[in-house]
Parts: structure tokens; sequence; C-alpha cells
């Protein structure tokens, strides 16, 4: 098992909050919202998250994961351009699709870094490319899906705006 350095130490635990804060405020707010006290700090810790991802180069050069931080900065930045300006009666959908992806996009190398170091010496998948993780991708990209359906309902049926 690889050591961690200072900016991964600052990238996992920043991740890893912010994965716990995400699904807290979901279950509780239905929408991360920078509005609310939490969504700012989800916000925040996201950012930080996937800023420092594009520092950490383990596996070679630019990678998926990469890929995957650069997708959850420009979520961020779509997320809060549509929470804050009106556009054709869908900001809200939007706004709540693009803070719900970070989520996604924040979990699935998450769960490549948890499956490919853990247990030490022993781990549950050899690469990304495990069958294991693969079943995992498609699981996490469904709930993603059955989440902004339920959003999206929420959204129109629910939240009064």
């Amino acid at each position: 098992m690889s050591s961690i350095s200072f900016i991964g130490w600052i990238h996992t635990i920043a991740g890893t909050a912010a994965i716990f804060i995400g699904v807290y405020i979901l279950c509780k707010y239905k929408l991360i919202e920078f509005s609310l006290y939490s969504g700012k700090i989800y916000i925040f810790l996201t950012g930080i998250s996937a800023a420092t991802s594009l520092l950490i180069f383990n596996n070679g050069g630019f990678n998926l994961a990469h890929l995957l931080g650069l997708f959850t900065l420009m979520a961020l930045l779509v997320g809060f351009i549509f929470e804050n300006r009106e556009f054709f009666g869908i900001s809200r959908h939007l706004q709540a699709f693009s803070y719900s992806a970070t989520l996604l996009f924040s979990l699935i190398p998450g769960m490549s870094e948890v499956f490919t170091r853990l247990p030490p010496g022993n781990p549950i998948a050899q690469s990304i490319f495990d069958p294991i993780l693969q079943k995992t991708f498609i699981v996490l990209t469904f709930l993603y899906f059955c989440l902004i359906v339920y959003q999206s309902y929420w959204i129109k049926f629910r939240l009064k705006t």
C-alpha cells in the first residue's frame, strides 16, 4: 500500500467529510444548496477535494480521477450559477442535478480508492476495471438517476418557490 502525501491527506479528509455532509443534506433537505450553512460547507469541501485531486499523480499522469475532479469543479460552478440565476424555469432542476452530480463524481473515485486499498495486503479490487468496481459504478449511477427523478418530483410538487 502506497503512502499518502500531505496533499493526499487534505484531499482524503475533505472528500470524505464532503461525502458524509452531502448525504446528510440530501436526506434532510432533499437538495444541496449554497444557501444552506451545511451546503456552503459541502461545496467548499467538495471544491477542495476536487482541486487537490488534480495535484495527485500516484498512477502516472492525468487519469479518469482527474477528469472527474474537473467535472466536479464544473458541476459546482454550474450549480452555483443556476442557484443564483433563473433560466426558463428550470434553474432549480439544473442546480439540483449539478450539485448532486458532484456527489456521484466524488463517490466513483472514492469507492475506487477504498476497494483497491482495503483490506491492506488483500484489497477487494485489483484495479478500477475490476468487475466488483464496475458493478459498483453502475449502482452509483443508477442511484444518481433515481435521485434526480426524486428531486424533480420534489421541486415540482413539494417545494414552494
